[in-house]
C-alpha cells in the first residue's frame, strides 16, 4: 500500500475519532488530526559515509569534518565495496 492510500484511510479514521471525541465533549479532540501524516514521516534518509575514516551522517554535509574527504551516499558505498 502506498503512502497516499494509507494516508487517506488514516484521514477517514482520524476524522471519525475526532468527531466522536468532540461529540462526547472530550478535550483535545483535534490531536487525532495529525495521524494521516504518519506515512510521510517515515521516509528514508540518505546516509553519507566517508570512504577514508567511515564517519556517517544523514545531514547536508558534503565533506567529512575530520579529513575533508568528499562523502558518498549509502548507495555509492554499497556499490564500491
Amino acid at each position: 500500500m502506498n503512502a497516499w492510500k494509507a494516508s487517506l484511510i488514516l484521514l477517514i479514521g482520524s476524522l471519525a475519532v475526532t468527531f466522536l471525541m468532540w461529540y462526547w465533549g472530550l478535550p483535545f479532540f483535534f490531536l487525532f488530526l495529525f495521524v494521516p501524516l504518519l506515512p510521510f514521516l517515515g521516509r528514508k534518509k540518505s546516509i553519507r559515509r566517508c570512504p577514508a575514516c567511515g564517519w556517517e551522517t544523514s545531514g547536508n554535509e558534503r565533506y567529512c569534518p575530520y579529513d575533508a574527504t568528499p562523502l558518498e551516499t549509502g548507495e555509492q558505498g554499497k556499490r564500491s565495496s
